[in-house]
């Protein structure tokens, strides 16, 4: 183990965010989090940005962060992992002929497990030492046909043998690499997904605010609300079908992109479930505001999450740092996120009686548990205790 390290500059170069200076999806939020927190002049941070022409391709300082620019003309999922082919290559190359001191590359997701194994020898040639956040297990999403499933899943075992160290943003993510892989395993770490402190709105709704209660026909505390993709993985046939089935007086607030997603899923919930039957339940569609998401999450008499699949949640933190009732699908990655400052669901018939027990609750109980969960985010997902936990995972990594 060194014991000079702690003296020298560190180089962590992300692979797989469309952009630091971009705001896509989670990655981006991921990245955003972690470097606009980051206080260790030691560790330095290259983010690649994907441009669509050559002309665009550059580097600059942003924040601290040195974004470079890489060019791929292509969209979609293959597309990205051209992209991360090229960042990879970019990277060690930049590395070596820069003779860039104590180098890292980070790798967010799990695309290009096979290129990555075929380039280890060549990578750990240049003394270069790799790290990976696979986020959740992405083989299992149904929103892949079955070819993909096998890709993601064998580019993720691939991946994992690979790379130096694993770090997991849920501990049941964790558990299940420990199970699957066999043979030559990286270390294995945790380090969740961060989620900010939020304020309590005020009471009194701005006029933005009130024309979209106003005009969805909710109220304070007469609704739930379900907020997160429309996907099959996401369980909104149980969600709907559990609501339906209770006796609550109070609407379903429901905001997702259910127009641009998959059609045939949205058309198969709709036969199936007959939701648009029930005049409580409100398909609001996509909400980007966060102001206004502010609002809506902490005067909702409770949130239903229903994701089955992937790490830690970042919508369910959100939700679980506002929302003082969280209503959860029973599995282990959101049974590590809620804690005992939540209460869970296996089927509809167990969903429709946890909205009758919230319906049924104290305000006291209700503000009791909505303190301890915030507690809880700030203990185990704020984004100084993450980014003091990656500092740790950097600086063992490069000590190695």
């Amino acid at each position: 183990m060194r014991s000079d390290i702690e003296k020298e500059q560190i180089n962590v170069f992300i692979i797989g965010l469309r952009g630091y200076t971009q705001n896509y999806g989670g990655w981006e939020a991921f990245a955003h989090g972690l470097l606009d927190n980051w206080s260790d002049p030691l560790i330095h941070f290259y983010a690649f940005e994907k441009v669509t022409s050559k002309e665009e391709e550059n580097t600059e300082e942003v924040n601290g962060v040195t974004c470079i620019r890489v060019c791929e003309k292509e969209q979609g999922s293959s597309a990205m992992m051209k992209y991360d082919r090229k960042c990879t290559d970019y990277a060690v190359h930049y590395i070596k002929e820069n003779n860039i001191s104590n180098p890292i590359l980070f790798h967010l997701g799990v695309r290009i497990g096979p290129y990555l194994y075929l380039k280890r020898r060549q990578i750990k040639k240049n003394h270069i030492m790799m790290m990976e956040n696979p986020a959740g297990a992405e083989w299992r999403r149904t929103k892949w046909n079955k070819l993909v499933q096998v890709y993601l899943y064998i580019s993720a075992m691939m991946m994992a043998k690979s790379t130096d160290c694993m770090v997991c943003d849920n501990e049941g993510i964790r558990e299940l690499y420990e199970r699957i892989l066999h043979g030559r395993k990286p270390k294995l770490d945790y380090v969740a997904y961060g989620v900010n402190e939020v304020p309590r709105v005020e009471n009194e709704m701005p006029a933005e605010v009130q024309e979209y209660f106003d005009k969805w026909g909710i109220e304070k505390d007469g609704y739930y609300l379900i907020l997160g993709r429309f996907i099959p993985e996401n369980n909104y046939e149980m969600m709907f079908r559990g609501f339906h089935k209770s006796d609550t007086k109070r609407k379903l607030l429901v905001i997702c992109n259910y127009k641009t997603e998959i059609q045939k899923f949205y058309e198969h919930i709709k036969e199936a479930t007959k939701f648009e039957e029930d005049s409580r339940i409100i398909m609001a569609g996509t909400m980007y505001d966060q102001k206004l998401l502010h609002y809506i999450r902490q005067n909702a008499r409770g949130y239903i999450h229903g994701h089955s699949v992937g790490g830690t949640n970042p919508g369910l933190l959100e939700a679980m740092a506002e929302t003082d009732m969280n209503i959860l699908f029973n599995v282990d990655f959101n049974r590590y996120v809620g804690g005992e400052t939540a209460v869970y669901f296996s089927s509809d018939d167990e969903l429709a009686q946890r909205i009758a027990e919230v319906d049924a609750s104290t305000a006291e109980e209700r503000t009791q548990m909505g303190q301890k969960a915030r507690q809880r985010m700030l203990d185990k997902y704020s984004w100084k205790h993450i980014v003091d936990e990656y500092n740790r995972v950097i600086r063992e990594l490069v000590q190695k």
